[in-house]
């Protein structure tokens, strides 16, 4: 009898511990994320992120637009060391939200996962047509992400860390490339939660550099070797860990290419930046 009792109290005891995890769906913890993210969307219209990346000062503004009845703010315009570099366009990290309720459709949940010092939400998603994810990794090719993994925060529902399986097509033929986005430093502005550390990992660009950007590198290179020796060690100080990823890349390695962005300001409703 003692012994039964005890299997008893051991049973009941798992069951206590794994009805949470056991209680979650995907599509329950994805409505929960766009539910948190609309809440904070409230009497937001747009917003500007300026940041340091690759040794630049980037802004990118975004504006709200409704889709299928819910709020997404849509990456409208970028600039890089005061140049425009990109038309209107959904882009940014916002975009896991433009997917909406077919997320939660698509997705298996994988239970909580201690991510970067975080405990997460895991959503594996093996499919990602036609939801129109993942467009725009670099200027000059497509990436068409295949599979994903989706680390959410317990807590805020927030993405902490995003890794993706694709393909990136150019005019040298189509290459897997793998990507991995960390965020972090969250802070509170304007109810908005902005992560102001992100971190952008991607393996297997070296493959799927084709002639016109090859090209391209080399006259910036050449431009750089003209530059008096003072200007020529002042930019190379700067995006020092930027050129020795680049020139990894154009000689065939396959180290993978990182990108750090830092926000310095974050302005909210001041429409768009001049």
């Amino acid at each position: 009898m003692r012994r039964s009792a005890m299997y008893c109290l051991l049973a009941s005891t798992m069951l206590l511990v794994a009805a949470p995890a056991g209680a979650q769906s995907a599509t329950e913890i994805v409505e929960r994320m766009l539910s948190e993210y609309e809440r904070r969307a409230e009497g937001i219209e747009n917003y500007t992120l300026i940041q340091d990346a690759m040794g630049f000062e980037t802004v990118s503004y975004f504006e709200k637009e409704m889709l299928d009845g819910r709020p997404v703010f849509k990456l409208q315009r970028t600039s890089a060391a005061g140049v425009v570099v990109n038309e209107p366009t959904q882009g940014g990290f916002d975009e896991i939200y433009t997917m909406g309720e077919e997320l939660g459709r698509r997705a298996t949940y994988g239970g909580v996962r201690r991510v970067d010092d975080y405990d997460t939400h895991v959503l594996e998603v093996t499919d990602f047509t036609g939801l129109g994810f993942g467009q725009s990794v670099t200027p000059d090719a497509d990436f068409t992400p295949r599979n994903g993994t989706l680390f959410l925060d317990v807590d805020t529902y927030a993405p902490r860390r995003l890794e993706f399986e694709g393909e990136m097509t150019n005019e040298e033929g189509v290459h897997t490339v793998t990507s991995t986005v960390r965020m972090g430093d969250y802070r509170e502005v304007s109810g908005m939660l902005v992560a102001h550390q992100t971190v952008v990992e991607i393996a297997g660009l070296g493959a799927a550099i084709d002639p016109e950007t090859r090209a391209q590198f080399e006259q910036m290179q050449a431009e750089l070797d003209a530059l008096p020796e003072s200007q020529r060690a002042m930019v190379e100080q700067m995006m020092a860990g930027q050129l020795e990823q680049f020139r990894a890349m154009m000689e065939g390695d396959d180290a993978p290419m990182t990108v750090q962005m830092l926000v310095r300001e974050v302005r909210v409703n001041q429409g768009p930046p001049n």
